[in-house]
């Protein structure tokens, strides 16, 4: 524990976690997910690379969530529900943040795997070039070109799904 402080394991955790409930874990199984990534990164921790340390966890994580959907052979997806519920917003435009939501998920989800993965990571996550670049194990420039070939292609299949802009 003495490469990675208390403060960058709990943004990992985090991180992780919101990750995972993004592509569609619920959160229960999120959490046993990240508590699972995190035990096999302290078991292995002096084999990691500390700069790499938040992208080997992430892809543990999601090798482990994708082992657990081929188990099971179904994607649950996260109600939205009681977030309306608890909400002090006006309910129209939460109706409407809804909406939005699901036209982007169902275009993300025509995406490439690799363009979605680019484009949670930089937009949703909110990584740097630096980090996807770790994350992928590819050149930065190489992350710039893809992210714009996914923004490019995320916007053509948003117009043709007749989506406002």
């Amino acid at each position: 524990m003495d490469k990675i402080a208390n403060e960058q394991l709990i943004q990992v955790m985090n991180d992780v976690y919101y990750y995972l409930v993004k592509i569609g874990a619920n959160p229960e199984q999120a959490r046993d997910i990240v508590q699972d990534a995190i035990y096999k990164s302290m078991v292995h921790l002096v084999a990691i690379d500390t700069n790499k340390y938040k992208a080997w966890v992430f892809k543990t994580a999601i090798h482990l969530f994708y082992d657990q959907c081929r188990r099971s052979k179904k994607f649950e997806q996260v109600e939205l529900d009681d977030a309306l519920k608890s909400s002090n917003a006006l309910i129209e435009e939460q109706l409407i943040k809804k909406e939005q939501a699901t036209q982007v998920q169902r275009v993300l989800a025509q995406l490439p795997y690799l363009h979605k993965q680019l484009l949670l990571c930089k937009y949703d996550l909110g990584w740097s070039y630096q980090q996807i670049s770790a994350y992928f194990d590819i050149h930065t420039n190489t992350v710039k070109t893809y992210l714009a070939r996914a923004r490019a292609n995320f916007k053509q299949l948003y117009e043709q799904g007749g989506y406002e802009q």
